[in-house]
């Protein structure tokens, strides 16, 4: 598990073998030490010195699926700081963060692969990928608290702020600085959407040229991987495209598949292995209960995470890993927002008036007619939105809850960046992530480039979701997966999960901290946790939204008391009285 932990000024220097000694035992070395600061990473992180900065973390070449060196040229004292890393983020990617320790600053990667937390501490400014166990009062951050008032706002797990008082989370793709305590963005998304793809065919050809490079990078170690085979098409995109780079060898593909004939996708699993000439691991998920034991035991991190609920999936996948000795574990989540899945009236901006794509794919009035059978909307409603957007004003930089926002782009593409935002969630803490890494390939910066510059009209081309993606790779998909159009179904084997832990769950929530702070809506958890509204409705990803809530929320406030009790000793015995 990758990580780091950057603790600026000399106290922190002069600390240690203090602090290695708390944080050596879950894999934490000294990377780098001077004067005035600390650097430690985690298991085998890559650290690159390059004097002006360090560099921490996975990183490749744009271009050539290959990682970069570890002995990369230093960069200039002189230049802008943010023009330097302007530049490097349109030649390099990976799953990294840049310190600039002279300059109290930091770059997180466009991907926001590895998280980059910033804070104060007892001894000055510091950063980390988290928070972790083991981390000493003196170096947490000063009056760590939990914020509700954000929780409020959200009611839910988010990809931008985190919830905290005393942390500020960077977001991916943006230069922040300790003296402005401030964020400045290198890299926006909205600066792909704007400027598209030739063509259709030169965006098919992006699209599947970047998913090469990023798991020819992924490959490029040559060590075990653990991809997973679900049986939908975003996997059988990642699955088949490993075996055709060669990938196959150092690689073993698993499904893991629950009993009830709707979350079974074994038959979609076996063509796509079959027709790639892997061989394909399958394992049975047992039936799942939440019990208390099971909800203290959640893997919980700097976000809420909903990566450990499916505890028997988690903990299978941990485990065939480590049986294998894999260090990574290669998964195709991302993919029904990075190649466009659900469908969008929002698409019929892109038809006319200045969204429109230029050259089109196919005739207006094909297009039309593919953009309503994907609505499952009338023709004549798809072409008054179409009109209206196209006569509407130009849309005005509005004030925005994420920096991602704050262009105008077309109105699909941006619900595409708003759901690219949530995506950081997929990084969230959980056992199989602790195991080895757990890689999302279809959410890196090069691919996320690629579809970014291809208009939704093109993504859905045919009124059929993720429609240039099954051509981009028809010639090594299946059939019976290229033209699927049903995706798994697992809501009968979460909600014999929650109705088997009803008693359990409703005590954890309607007597839990959030329902004690107001954050939770009473009448809602109730609604959520009925049994007849359960197997009618079932909003499973609300109800676990709410439950990784609560469970984020218990698990600060007790590090936060035991982070200030602790300071609150360290204070007493500086002051030479015995603490009890």
């Amino acid at each position: 598990m990758d990580g780091f932990l950057f603790l600026a000024g000399p106290r922190a220097a002069a600390d240690e073998p203090a602090l290695l000694k708390a944080l050596e035992p879950a894999g934490w070395w000294v990377a780098r030490t001077t004067a005035d600061a600390l650097l430690l990473a985690r298991d085998r992180t890559p650290v690159r010195d390059l004097g002006r900065v360090v560099i921490v973390g996975e990183l490749f070449v744009r271009g050539s699926g290959q990682p970069a060196a570890l002995a990369l040229p230093p960069w200039p004292d002189d230049g802008d700081l943010a023009g330097l890393c302007t530049r490097f983020v349109q030649t390099h990617w990976g799953r990294y963060v840049i310190i600039a320790a002279s300059e109290a600053a930091v770059l997180r990667d466009p991907s926001g692969a590895m998280d980059c937390l910033v804070w104060e501490s007892a001894w000055g400014w510091a950063a980390g990928s988290d928070l972790p166990e083991g981390l000493p009062a003196r170096a947490a951050p000063r009056d760590l608290a939990i914020d509700w008032r954000a929780l409020a706002r959200s009611a839910g797990p988010g990809a931008g702020s985190i919830g905290l008082v005393g942390v500020t989370a960077v977001t991916p793709g943006a230069l922040w600085t300790s003296r402005d305590k401030a964020q400045q963005s290198i890299w926006r998304p909205s600066v792909f959407a704007r400027d598209p793809h030739g063509s259709y065919a030169a965006a098919r050809d992006a699209v599947r040229a970047a998913v090469d490079e990023v798991l020819s990078a992924e490959l490029s170690s040559g060590a075990p991987i653990l991809a997973e085979i679900s049986g939908g098409l975003d996997s059988g995109i990642v699955s088949t495209t490993l075996a055709r780079l060669g990938g196959g060898r150092n690689t073993v593909f698993i499904n893991l598949h629950a009993a009830d004939r709707a979350s079974d996708e074994r038959r979609f699993a076996r063509a796509i292995a079959d027709k790639a000439g892997l061989r394909l691991l399958e394992r049975e998920k047992p039936e799942l209960t939440l019990d208390e034991d099971a909800l203290d035991r959640l893997p919980v991190g700097v976000r809420p995470s909903v990566n450990g609920f499916d505890h028997h999936y988690d903990r299978g996948m941990a485990s065939e890993a480590q049986a294998i000795g894999a260090g990574r574990i290669l998964t195709g989540q991302g993919g029904d927002i990075v190649f466009f899945q659900s469908p969008s009236s929002a698409v019929a901006g892109e038809l006319w008036g200045r969204w429109r794509r230029a050259p089109r794919a196919d005739p207006a009035w094909r297009q039309l007619e593919a953009a309503a059978r994907w609505n499952r909307r009338s023709v004549w409603s798809m072409l008054g939105e179409a009109v209206r957007e196209a006569w509407r004003a130009a849309p005005a930089v509005e004030a925005a809850s994420h920096p991602w926002l704050t262009e105008p782009v077309a109105p699909a593409k941006r619900r595409q960046i708003r759901s690219l935002i949530r995506a950081q969630l997929f990084h969230g803490a959980s056992i199989r992530g602790r195991a080895a890494q757990l890689i999302h390939p279809l959410l890196h910066q090069p691919l996320q480039e690629a579809v970014l510059a291809a208009p939704v009209i093109d993504l859905a081309r045919g009124g059929q979701g993720r429609g240039l993606a099954r051509d981009a790779f028809a010639d090594q998909l299946p059939d019976l997966v290229r033209t699927r159009r049903s995706k798994g179904d697992l809501t009968a084997y979460y909600g014999r999960m929650i109705l088997r832990s009803l008693t359990v769950l409703r005590s954890y929530l309607l007597d839990g901290r959030l329902a004690t702070e107001g954050v939770l809506d009473r009448a809602e958890a109730e609604a959520l946790l009925d049994p007849d509204q359960l197997i009618h409705v079932g909003d499973y990803p609300r109800l676990f939204e709410i439950l990784a809530l609560e469970a984020y929320v218990r698990h600060w406030e007790a590090r936060a008391a035991a982070w200030a009790e602790g300071g609150r000793a360290r204070r007493s015995a500086s002051h030479g009285r015995t603490v009890a």
